[in-house]
């Protein structure tokens, strides 16, 4: 049994007296024992005595006990009528949900979730729960449900167990990270000060024909700078835009208004205000100042979708609108995917240019190579076509090979000597400073000398 959070306290054990149940004294030692209450064999009765209260009436709600083989449990053999005639729309788990997935279950499954017509086809929401069996209390708490509500009340309850789809969870909900969360008009022609509090999953304006609906949608467009698609000559929708800006021209911009709507991102406050005058958009991050930025920048940060209910019947026949209602809510991603793309292409063509790079010297290399080999082919032909040398001359020219590998051999040498040399330099350089300093120690050290470390007195500077 569940009270609203409201119930006073002091009426709490009125109620137990309404179940002809006796308070026990809380500063007791120890608690008696615990036993079955009268006439509780059925939950129709339990209701009616408790309605018989004006002051209890609507406010409690009771979810019996339906775990598979449990205590006491509603499903057991011959209680089908009870089941099926309970004014109950919710029952308990002792345990997790997913036990009803164990294959000896089936059948209570099936019952539980209205699919058994000897158990009336009735249909129960599931609350999981999770008792206290252990001294550390590690366990409380371990299965839980979630409920969607407005009021913590009993009557909220069981509006959720009919409607169990969308507002219960066995596991626990991911709210979105990015959502509206406040939309203030500083004032307007015909509504004034406007100021309304959203919550980051669903919120709905509802209201009659004139109350203003539209008129709030299209503040919180304009201020967001929301860009739809333009219409076309055979469109029979007027262009939004155009309404839009006649609206800010018409209401806000004689009051000197502006429109702020505060955004959540991950966490973080995000502020943006608009002026009607000049069309101006500032942005404050967190608890920052309000800088001036772009509509771009607005458009990237906070996209948003927005259709006035004429604007939903052309989404499906305009390509340009359908492709806006699809790629909207993957912007980000989109956004991600084109940079890595623009990256890819840099690497690209990055690389194309190096392999060009390659294949260039790599074409000068084999034409250096073969003129280096013609040029070779030439010299021996010429040396070959001499004539009128002696035997002398001809082995000064044939040593010309060995004389040029000597004398690649000596330029080699020559550079691998003048690097040497440079070291060489460098650590004399490095051992007349470690001298310096070397020599300056006794100065540093107070007119220490050996003949004071002879000593051994440990006697001060000499």
């Amino acid at each position: 049994m569940i009270l609203d959070a409201e119930f006073p306290e002091d009426r709490l054990d009125d109620v137990l007296k309404a179940l002809h149940f006796d308070p026990v004294d809380p500063k007791l030692d120890s608690l008696p024992q615990t036993t079955v209450l009268l006439d509780s064999g059925d939950i129709n009765e339990i209701h009616a005595k408790l309605d018989k209260h004006d002051w209890l009436r609507g406010r409690y709600i009771m979810l019996p006990n339906i775990t598979p083989s449990g205590h006491k449990t509603l499903l057991r053999t011959s209680f089908q009528v009870k089941y099926r005639d309970m004014v109950a729309v919710g029952g308990y788990l002792d345990g997790s949900i997913t036990n009803l997935d164990k294959p000896r279950h089936v059948g209570e499954k099936r019952i539980l979730e209205g699919g058994d017509s000897a158990w009336g086809s009735k249909r129960l929401a599931l609350f999981q729960t999770s008792d206290a069996r252990k001294a550390d209390f590690s366990t409380l708490g371990e299965h839980s449900t979630w409920v969607k509500w407005a009021v913590p009340t009993a009557e909220a309850l069981r509006q959720a167990c009919l409607a169990q789809e969308s507002r219960l969870a066995q596991t626990e909900p991911s709210l979105p990270n990015v959502w509206i969360s406040r939309l203030a008009v500083s004032n307007s022609k015909f509504m004034g000060r406007v100021d309304v509090a959203l919550n980051p999953q669903y919120s709905a304006l509802i209201g009659g024909r004139g109350t203003g609906k539209s008129t709030i949608l299209d503040y919180l467009r304009w201020a967001l700078c929301d860009q739809p698609a333009k219409s076309t000559e055979d469109d029979e929708v007027a262009d939004p835009r155009v309404r839009q800006r006649r609206l800010i021209d018409a209401t806000l911009k004689p009051q000197e208004a502006h429109v702020e709507v505060h955004c959540v991102i991950n966490g973080i406050t995000h502020a943006v205000r608009r002026y009607a005058a000049d069309g101006t958009v500032l942005l404050k991050v967190g608890d920052g100042d309000f800088e001036k930025v772009r509509e771009s920048v607005i458009q990237s940060l906070l996209p948003i979708q927005a259709y006035s209910q004429k604007q939903l019947s052309s989404v499906a026949i305009r390509v340009d609108e359908l492709l806006r209602f699809v790629t909207a809510p993957i912007q980000r991603d989109l956004e991600e995917i084109d940079r890595k793309r623009q990256e890819v292409a840099g690497r690209l063509r990055e690389n194309y240019g190096t392999l060009e790079r390659h294949r260039t010297l790599t074409t000068e290399i084999e034409r250096s190579a073969v003129r280096v080999r013609s040029l070779a082919e030439q010299a021996q032909a010429l040396r070959d076509g001499l004539s009128g040398l002696s035997e002398e001359d001809r082995k000064v020219l044939a040593g010309k090979a060995g004389h040029d590998r000597v004398r690649e051999f000596y330029v080699t040498w020559e550079q691998h000597l003048a690097a040497t040399q440079a070291e060489l330099t460098g650590q004399g350089h490095s051992v007349e400073a470690t001298e310096s300093v070397v020599g300056a120690w006794p100065g540093l050290l107070g007119g220490w000398s050996r003949g004071d470390e002879a000593d051994g007195d440990g006697g001060g500077p000499g």
